[in-house]
């Protein structure tokens, strides 16, 4: 089920931020983004019942796929795989000691920060 969590999520975001707009602002990346992406992985997981952490990694393993079929070098992708699997173990483990909410409140916060910091050193 953890596979069909993160296949739906990475769709659903892609829908979801498709439907906002291709644009390179950094609202988009630093807020937008974040939000709908951990609210997807975190959602499905919850909403199919699965492991919260590996929907994530599937999430990442699919931006993965995507990066190199889009002609991106493999390092993007590879770094997104990184990311998104260590978001769902911060998100897992937040799960552990507070909210739903709030856990994901965190890993957007987490994840706009990386967003951000990217940004800022390319």
């Amino acid at each position: 089920m953890f596979v069909l969590a993160g296949l739906l999520s990475a769709v659903t975001a892609r829908c979801i931020l498709g439907l906002v707009g291709q644009t390179d602002s950094i609202i988009m990346i630093v807020l937008v983004a974040p939000v709908v992406e951990e609210v997807a992985k975190t959602g499905s997981a919850f909403l199919l019942g699965t492991d919260v952490f590996l929907a994530h990694m599937v999430f990442g393993g699919a931006e993965l796929v995507t990066d190199f079929l889009n002609r991106r070098s493999l390092w993007p992708g590879l770094v997104a795989l990184v990311l998104h699997s260590i978001l769902g173990i911060a998100t897992a483990w937040l799960l552990g000691y507070v909210g739903l909410t709030i856990a994901v409140a965190l890993a957007v916060l987490l994840h706009g920060l990386w967003n951000y910091t990217v940004v800022r050193l390319l």
